[in-house]
């Protein structure tokens, strides 16, 4: 009977004891799961691969756990890491899934914080407009009970934001706005970012005075929050900004220190940023085996971490520093020295001309809109003062006619005296005529550029409302038609759909590269870099671009030895209207037809021929034929899109190469279209490229910020 009490007991006991030991569990999962996010918000700033890794971890413990918010919280980790490796799509897929589950279960914390990872990423990425929503749209979502470090997270990006806007006024506006409402509020480490954020500013706007002030306030600050690696940034940053002054001394004096404390940290990125501005110092005090030194270290570094742009510079600062050594010290081992570094630059800055032209059109597109805005102010302040000086001149006029008219009473003695007088005064007025008439005439040129430029923007927009807009609706009914083929199992029409798709691509592609390439020439003028250029290796790469097309229509593309022809020209300029002419030869050539590219040269210049046996061109569409109008967009043999662009693009890169370009041709007899350039002479064009291709040394003085 004893023995079936102790029984009972037990069984009894055993759930309860199941259960705490569940509890346990869970406390001590909850704290593990706590430490894991503190070492993954360090990790963000060194090893992006751990914090992958980690998140993935806590994603399927929390998976497990059925813990949606620090799933969701996980995920927010994720995203920012991949984002910093480089996988953007991944990233933002990441971010928008968090953001649409946490908008379906009304986590309003996890939304406010996924949106302003998504604005912190979009900013990066140049799209302010959607970075800005999302922060307006996490700061509506803000309670006051809410901790002051989600507010800060919020205002401080959208200050962060409108700098890389070039919008100075608002991103200090924010920055103030933190400083008098939650400085107390704030811990020592938003501490430091506020006055790191808003001495960039300052920098930016060359008021170094301000900016020291505020980086010597941020190197407080990290003294007490004890991190070496903000320590380290802010005294790179100050560094850099005495650089900028030129106090090379104190610049010295702080990178060396910057860079003792990431040699410790191990992050190699502003290990390499440090060698390079002392190299950069040393140079400048004419100390160049150091800088040798640094700069060589520097560019093992970036090459280490495959870091493109800073290999780019540092090719170009050993160029400079061999060369000047060579120049003054007349050492054939380091002019060898500088023209392995100029070529190994050279090769590589090609390889970056793509990504560094979209940039390029990005800021242009930028500075267009601020100048179109500056200049409707400008316009306005002048037809104000025109309007004020019209009622001055009218007041004055009717004032000294009641004079004139009163005198016209007195006496002689005084009508001779007011009669001089009046002289005068119409002295004075013709003299302000003709200022105001001046005033006129520049406004009225000031008027004219910009109705260009707005006609320039207008033709713009029509092109790619139509001619880009059209292939990319028939490629998305082609991927539809895709589906739908599979879907019927049709796979033998797949490969007609496919080449459509491929076509389709092509018009895209080089519409695409044309309107940028004619933005650029109408928005910030052409500044072609002339250099010796072998032709033969500017048309071997168009003809290995355009032979697949050629062959595709059966036709027979060919060109004549051209090893001994070198041009003086601008390189991507000659192999983008190469590039065009080629194309435009195969759209309007039918099949079985054939395409020339010959020479004849001259004694101090050469004529290019691109020559096909195509439909030919009617005479008096040859006149205009150069020239961007969107009645005259013909299609080609095969119903191929043209806009006529990219002949506009080939004359005005011609022009800017001091060539000249024209057209020859017949109806159903085929199209010649000739390019006239100078040849390269090593007596005259010598001492000019060796001029232009030597400039200051590339040094990183970027001010970085969190």
């Amino acid at each position: 009977m004893l023995k079936r009490r102790l029984l009972f007991l037990v069984i009894l006991c055993v759930p309860f004891c199941w259960k705490t030991k569940a509890e346990e569990f869970s406390r001590a999962d909850s704290v593990e799961l706590t430490s894991e996010f503190n070492l993954l918000e360090k990790l963000l700033t060194r090893n992006l691969d751990s914090v992958v890794i980690i998140s993935n971890e806590i994603i399927q413990e929390t998976a497990v756990q059925d813990s949606l918010p620090l799933l969701l919280e996980a995920m927010i980790y994720q995203g920012k890491a991949y984002y910093n490796l480089g996988r953007k799509d991944t990233s933002y897929t990441i971010l928008s899934r968090v953001l649409e589950q946490a908008q379906t279960t009304g986590n309003r914390l996890i939304e406010i914080k996924t949106r302003t990872q998504i604005a912190s990423n979009l900013q990066d990425d140049y799209q302010f407009e959607k970075a800005i929503k999302h922060l307006i749209g996490a700061e509506r979502l803000l309670k006051n009970s809410d901790l002051i470090d989600l507010r800060f997270s919020i205002l401080n990006t959208l200050g962060t934001t409108h700098r890389k806007m070039k919008d100075y006024a608002s991103a200090l506006n924010y920055f103030t706005y933190l400083e008098e409402n939650y400085y107390y509020q704030l811990s020592p480490e938003q501490h430091y970012l506020l006055f790191m954020n808003k001495g960039n500013v300052y920098a930016v706007q060359k008021n170094y005075a301000k900016a020291e002030e505020l980086f010597n306030r941020a190197y407080r600050e990290a003294l007490q929050i004890d991190s070496p690696d903000k320590l380290a940034l802010i005294t790179y940053n100050l560094g850099a900004l005495y650089y900028r002054q030129r106090k090379l001394g104190e610049a010295e004096r702080c990178i060396d220190q910057s860079l003792e404390a990431y040699i410790i940290i191990s992050d190699q990125v502003y290990i390499e940023r440090c060698y390079r501005v002392l190299g950069a110092i040393n140079f400048d005090q004419k100390n160049y085996p150091e800088a040798e030194k640094n700069y060589l270290k520097a560019l093992d570094i970036a090459k280490n971490i495959d870091h493109k742009k800073s290999i780019l510079g540092n090719y170009k600062n050993l160029y400079l520093i061999y060369w000047r050594r060579g120049i003054e010290t007349n050492q054939f081992s380091d002019l060898d020295n500088a023209l392995y570094y100029m070529e190994s630059y050279r090769l590589m800055n090609d390889s970056l001309y793509k990504v560094e032209t979209a940039e390029k059109v990005l800021e242009l597109e930028k500075e267009y809109e601020t100048e179109k805005k500056n200049a409707h102010i400008t316009l306005l302040k002048k037809e104000n003062e025109l309007k004020e000086d019209e009622i001055v001149l009218q007041r004055t006029q009717r004032n000294y006619l009641l004079i004139v008219m009163l005198l016209v009473t007195g006496i002689l003695g005084i009508f001779i005296y007011f009669y001089y007088y009046n002289r005068r005064i119409n002295k004075l007025l013709q003299l302000q005529g003709k200022r105001i008439l001046n005033q006129r005439n520049k406004i009225s040129k000031q008027n004219k550029k910009l109705e260009s430029s707005i006609n320039t923007q207008n033709k713009l927009f029509s092109i790619i409302a139509h001619d880009l807009r059209s292939p990319l609706v028939s490629i998305s009914n082609v991927s539809k038609l895709i589906g739908f083929y599979l879907d019927d199992k049709r796979y033998d029409e797949l490969e007609e759909v496919a080449q459509m798709m491929e076509q389709k691509n092509e018009q895209v592609l080089d519409l695409t590269d044309n309107l940028l390439s004619w933005a650029k020439s109408k928005t910030e003028g052409l500044n072609p870099i002339f250099e010796p250029i072998r032709f033969s290796e500017v048309l071997e790469d168009c003809m290995d671009l355009y032979q697949p097309i050629a062959k595709t229509k059966e036709i027979r593309l060919s060109h004549t030895d051209k090893n001994g022809l070198i041009l003086w020209a601008d390189r991507n300029m000659l192999r983008t209207v190469c590039r065009n002419l080629i194309n435009n030869a195969i759209k309007f050539t039918p099949r079985g037809g054939s395409i020339t590219v010959d020479y004849s040269k001259k004694k101090k210049f050469v004529v290019l021929f691109v020559q096909d046996s195509g439909v030919g061109i009617p005479e008096e569409k040859i006149a205009s034929l150069f020239e961007i109008e969107r009645a005259k967009s013909t299609p080609g043999t095969e119903g191929e899109k043209s806009s006529g662009l990219g002949l506009t693009v080939c004359k005005e890169f011609v022009d800017a190469m001091n060539g000249k370009i024209w057209a020859e041709s017949e109806v159903g007899n085929g199209s010649c279209f000739c390019i006239k350039l100078s040849l390269y002479n090593p007596e005259v064009h010598q001492a000019t490229y060796k001029t232009s291709s030597s400039s200051s040394p590339s040094v990183n003085l970027s001010i970085s910020s969190n």
